[in-house]
């Protein structure tokens, strides 16, 4: 019964921390709702650290608590690690450009949205596309989601995590269940091969940051 209040208190963790990245989601994307001025900038910039701190917190609290993977361990700079960051990067770029050949091209809904999205709010946009997304979506679908489902060690647990978490990724960019879920998918399990092999969400987020910023360049 102990080990269920456990389990049901790490998904309201979760649940908290997806509400929080809604609220900052709709505050980047619609600055002009909230007439964003010098001020409302500063206090969303501090909204938004606030929220990286209490999510950071607590995915740090779950790792105390049960850690098999040996996640978040030092060092935390690694040349190695920042390699296997970049490989995730190009092996994305490979896969999308096969996976596009095979379903023949086109922009998915959800990329339409963030398009017209772009358009109408300006320099907030790049900020959650670039840095704040990322952040957010690793520690949500990597960080939280593998501790919570799938934190025995093991090499089959290892890659039904990567497969699992990347799938949730992809249907919640594409819930429409288009073709383009198998980019979105391949997108997630690229990011939970990276977090997965380096231990270190960090470097999930890098790969992450890396293949936004393609978007708004």
């Amino acid at each position: 019964m102990k080990k269920i209040g456990h389990y049901l208190f790490y998904l309201i963790e979760l649940a908290v921390v997806i509400e929080l990245y809604s609220t900052l989601q709709n505050f980047y994307f619609y600055p002009s709702v909230f007439n964003f001025g010098h001020a409302e900038a500063f206090v969303l910039a501090f909204f938004t650290v606030l929220v990286f701190w209490f999510a950071s917190f607590l995915y740090k609290s779950q790792l105390a608590d049960k850690n098999e993977w040996g996640f978040n361990q030092p060092p935390y700079f690694s040349w190695w690690k920042l390699g296997v960051s970049a490989l995730g990067f190009l092996i994305m770029m490979a896969l999308y450009t096969l996976i596009m050949s095979v379903i023949g091209g086109g922009t998915s809904a959800n990329q339409q949205d963030l398009d017209t999205l772009q358009q109408a709010a300006g320099p907030t946009y790049n900020v959650m596309v670039v840095f704040v997304g990322p952040v957010c979506e690793e520690l949500i679908f990597r960080g939280f989601a593998i501790n919570i489902f799938f934190n025995n060690k093991s090499r089959w647990v290892k890659w039904i995590a990567i497969v699992a978490s990347g799938f949730a990724f992809g249907y919640v960019h594409d819930p429409t269940f288009s073709p383009f879920l198998l980019v979105y998918w391949m997108m997630g399990c690229v990011l939970g091969w990276v977090y997965m092999t380096t231990r270190d969400l960090r470097y999930s987020m890098l790969t992450h940051i890396m293949w936004n910023t393609l978007s708004v360049i």
